[in-house]
């Protein structure tokens, strides 16, 4: 799904919930529900991707050059493939959902977020959290980008995130 598509089904699904409601209370919690289901959906392809990934790369880690000759290494490249638009899209439908309800529970989302953009990285403050193994800014970065987009998205809806975050933003962009 393009992202346009992705913002006008985001907007579409707001604008019914509040229609389908008598009182706006009832149509927010609305939201917040459909909201959390898309989240929860978003967070599992991205853990999926990253799980395929690492399954990938403990395969071919101790051969140079890296093995292609499998039977089924074009269907395997295929899958990655799908499975890298895939969850660049739902890391770009995670940006959108928080614009529309910046209320909504991320704890899920942002230490996957967090990976993302700091895969690669060598500094030790910076990979607390579980380390993705390869940089993704080197191996897909369209989804690195995607990822700074929505945790910056995340920032704007959470201020106390972004006080966090801001040595972060300053260290890659110097």
């Amino acid at each position: 799904m393009h992202s346009t598509e992705v913002n006008a089904h985001v907007k579409a699904l707001r604008t019914l919930c509040k229609r389908k409601t008598s009182n706006p209370e009832e149509a927010d919690g609305l939201v917040m529900k459909w909201v959390q289901q898309l989240l929860s959906e978003a967070s599992k392809i991205l853990e999926m991707y990253f799980s395929k990934c690492s399954e990938a790369n403990k395969d071919s880690t101790f051969f140079t050059p890296p093995r292609s000759g499998r039977k089924n290494s074009k269907r395997a490249t295929a899958a990655m493939c799908r499975l890298l638009s895939q969850a660049i899209t739902a890391t770009y439908t995670i940006g959108s959902l928080v614009i529309v309800c910046p209320s909504a529970d991320l704890k899920a989302i942002i230490p996957i977020l967090h990976a993302i953009i700091t895969s690669g990285s060598s500094d030790p403050k910076l990979t607390k959290l579980p380390s993705l193994g390869v940089s993704v800014k080197q191996t897909s970065p369209s989804l690195y980008i995607q990822a700074w987009l929505t945790m910056g998205k995340i920032c704007l809806a959470d201020g106390k995130l972004a006080k966090r975050y801001i040595p972060l933003f300053v260290q890659v962009w110097l």
